[in-house]
């Protein structure tokens, strides 16, 4: 069949082939095309919208105590307070998981992990995303495929 066109059909078919693929990218989106080529993803993610995602998650209790969770997996968009909840359920709720949640901003305080809670001795969570520190509340930042999470429990400086 392709005999029949000629070179100038040839090569609008071409970049026709090549704009359509590209739009259906957009329209799939970058995350959602890594997760059809996972096998967790795939033609079923897609037609029953569940989104499973693989995160890395690293508790650093400072001191040489450190505890890796590799390749948890959560619903896409999870927060990294779910990421600690799929730990502890990992661990059979032996991470011994507090923490006070605001009523007015719903954001998360006072966090503590099997004992070593933030505040006392100017000690705290902080929380590294992709190597980035994080400001905003545990159940505020959203996580997609490949994120890797660092808590550490740090002991902070007071200013100069």
């Amino acid at each position: 069949m392709m005999e029949k066109f000629n070179k100038t059909t040839k090569v609008i078919l071409g970049i026709a082939v090549a704009i359509l693929i590209w739009i259906s990218g957009i329209v799939i989106g970058q995350e959602q095309t890594v997760l059809i080529l996972s096998p967790e993803g795939g033609i079923r993610g897609i037609i029953n919208q569940t989104k499973i995602i693989k995160v890395n998650l690293m508790l650093d209790y400072g001191g040489g105590q450190i505890k890796v969770y590799p390749e948890m997996k959560l619903n896409y968009g999870d927060s990294i307070l779910k990421l600690i909840e799929a730990a502890d359920r990992l661990e059979n709720n032996k991470l011994d998981i507090h923490y006070q949640e605001d009523s007015l901003t719903g954001g998360i305080s006072a966090l503590s992990i099997n004992g070593y809670q933030s505040l006392p001795n100017n000690k705290e969570w902080l929380v590294w995303l992709d190597n980035n520190l994080q400001v905003d509340d545990l159940n505020k930042i959203k996580l997609k495929s490949g994120d890797i999470v660092e808590l550490k429990y740090i002991k902070l400086q007071p200013p100069d």
